[in-house]
């Protein structure tokens, strides 16, 4: 299953894994300003790859076939 980002959903599963724009940004790798543009509608949008949702979601144990597990 392929799951394509929007910025809404991108939104919502950033804040269902409790981390702020800046905390996303640094996880990732983008600074603050590049992570906004990714939660924007528009021409200025810039989405997340599939695979940096698809952890996303796993951070936000919402992904629709897998589980993230914590190493003891």
């Amino acid at each position: 299953m392929v799951l394509i980002p929007t910025p809404e959903l991108v939104k919502l599963a950033r804040q269902n894994a409790g981390l702020t724009q800046k905390e996303a940004a640094e996880r990732f790798g983008y600074s603050l300003r590049a992570w906004q543009r990714k939660e924007e509608a528009g021409e200025t949008g810039r989405s997340l790859s599939v695979g940096e949702y698809e952890l996303l979601l796993l951070l936000a144990h919402q992904h629709p076939d897998l589980t993230l597990i914590k190493k003891n």
